[in-house]
């Protein structure tokens, strides 16, 4: 038996597009002929799923998409209060894929019939036992021997030959050949003929227009022209409280480089072991950084911008990845909220909204008539006037928001729709220090562009919006998104 590969997914591949592993064999036309995809916990015998599938029609070979059992594997990795280089494991899977295939024993015999003790005598080599049930099909239908065909007992058993409880005297033409076969179907089962070690999924999906370009090369950080495994656009504005969060293909003993518009280089090495790692990009979650050039801070008060790259030493060396530039946002703002987001990639960014926000609230209600109980008062039944019919019982409270962004460019208004069709969003509440007055040291909140943060707070939410549009600069230069978003858990009300 011989199998080859006809097509397999990338290495690295986002486990929400199809993963297709095609195989041809030469047992295909075989009958009861079925691949066996066997698939592994990379390394190790922790097998995850399996699958028996039939040849294709046209052309006999085995197909399996293992991409909804891998996208049950991978979830994704959040720490909010992380700034350093950590292992994003929830956001991978290792595995390996083993092909193997199965087919009904059918055992050929070309050697004349013999005598044995008056019973036929079958002489091939064989895996028969005394008592097996076993189904005789000869070359010519059974025209010559017809006692001979259909179904027998084993009576006796050797590795090179046996014996069928079939009357050597009914045989008319000992030189007839014929296939003999377990009267169950039984199987040959054959695994790891094929293997493909040290698969890797992440937690990502490429649009459906990109897929065809897709390629794990692009992730691999080696050269200016390579990626992180997000889709943030390279040209982002974030105001001073958003966090950002890369996943990337790194390695340890290597760093991620940051520098300014004023040419400050500064740099955080990462020490986590693992080849698939989260780190704090944005202007708030940077992180403890080391300065080369220049001083600290990284973000001072006439700071435009910052790039952040990859570098595959522990020094300021040679760009291993592209440059992904943040420009500050410091626009007055009226309010602060961040919606944090799971984009297609893996990877976790942010929008700012910087507009006035609503908050409003849906109460849900059930409600039941109850007997009023009242009670005897000198001889007759009365009641008093508190008493309660109509009662209210299971009472909730759906809170949600509205929220404004600023105007944004065209590439930032791109990739606000991953905001709005992902699956995972927060909402970062920030509390600023002020005084009794509600002015925050004497100036007025709507007019301050640089508020001091008391407190801040990530609540997990859903996006209501059942529609959206993707604005493009020639249609409009002004471009500004709402949203509405639900809190996810709701207000418990006594009663």
């Amino acid at each position: 038996m011989a199998q080859t590969t006809i097509a397999s997914p990338q290495a690295f591949s986002p486990a929400y597009n199809q993963l297709k592993f095609i195989i041809d064999s030469t047992n295909k036309n075989l009958t009861g002929f079925r691949y066996i995809f066997d698939v592994y916990l990379a390394g190790t015998v922790t097998k995850i799923g399996q699958y028996k599938v039939m040849p294709r029609i046209n052309d006999g070979y085995g197909e399996e998409d293992l991409s909804k059992l891998l996208q049950s594997q991978v979830t994704w990795t959040l720490s909010t209060t992380a700034t350093a280089t950590s292992n994003a494991l929830g956001s991978y899977y290792d595995y390996d894929v083993k092909v193997g295939e199965e087919y009904v024993y059918e055992l050929p015999y070309t050697s004349s019939l013999s005598n044995n003790s008056g019973n036929v005598q079958i002489n091939a080599t064989n895996t028969f036992a005394i008592g097996d049930q076993v189904v005789i099909i000869q070359d010519d239908g059974g025209v010559a021997n017809p006692q001979l065909d259909g179904l027998h007992t084993v009576t006796s058993a050797s590795g090179s030959a046996f014996t069928v409880n079939s009357l050597w005297a009914d045989v008319t033409n000992i030189t007839i050949n014929g296939t003999v076969k377990y009267a169950d179907n039984r199987k040959v089962i054959t695994r790891n003929i094929t293997t493909f070690s040290n698969y890797r999924v992440f937690n990502g999906a490429v649009r459906h227009m990109d897929w065809l370009l897709y390629n794990q090369t692009d992730y691999v950080l080696d050269g200016i022209t390579k990626e992180f495994v997000t889709n943030q656009p390279q040209s982002f504005h974030a105001t001073i409280g958003q966090d950002i969060w890369f996943n990337a293909r790194t390695r340890s003993g290597s760093t991620f480089v940051f520098q300014n518009d004023a040419g400050d280089t500064f740099t955080k090495s990462i020490s986590a072991l693992g080849t698939f790692t989260q780190t704090g990009v944005g202007p708030n979650n940077t992180g403890t950084l080391t300065a080369t050039v220049g001083t600290l801070p990284l973000i001072k008060p006439n700071t435009k911008y910052y790039d952040v790259y990859y570098n595959s030493s522990l020094t300021v060396g040679p760009q291993d990845s592209q440059k992904y530039r943040i420009y500050i946002d410091d626009r007055k703002l009226i309010e602060e909220y961040h919606l944090l987001f799971l984009d297609r990639m893996g990877s976790w960014s942010s929008f700012a909204f910087q507009l006035k926000a609503y908050e409003k609230g849906d109460i849900q209600r059930e409600m039941y008539n109850k007997n009023v109980d009242g009670y005897v008062r000198a001889g007759s039944w009365t009641y008093g006037v508190e008493e309660f019919g109509f009662h209210y019982f299971n009472t909730n409270v759906i809170k949600s928001m509205d929220l404004n962004s600023n105007w944004m460019d065209e590439g930032m208004a791109q990739y606000y729709e991953e905001l709005m069709t992902s699956p995972m969003t927060y909402l970062k509440i920030t509390k600023y220090m002020s005084d009794e007055t509600g002015t925050i040291f004497g100036i007025e909140e709507e007019e301050c562009s640089s508020r001091i943060p008391e407190s801040t707070t990530y609540v997990p939410v859903m996006v209501t919006n059942n529609a959206y549009e993707v604005y493009k600069q020639r249609n409009k230069n002004l471009i500004r998104q709402s949203v509405s978003v639900r809190f996810s858990n709701q207000d418990n009300i006594n009663g």
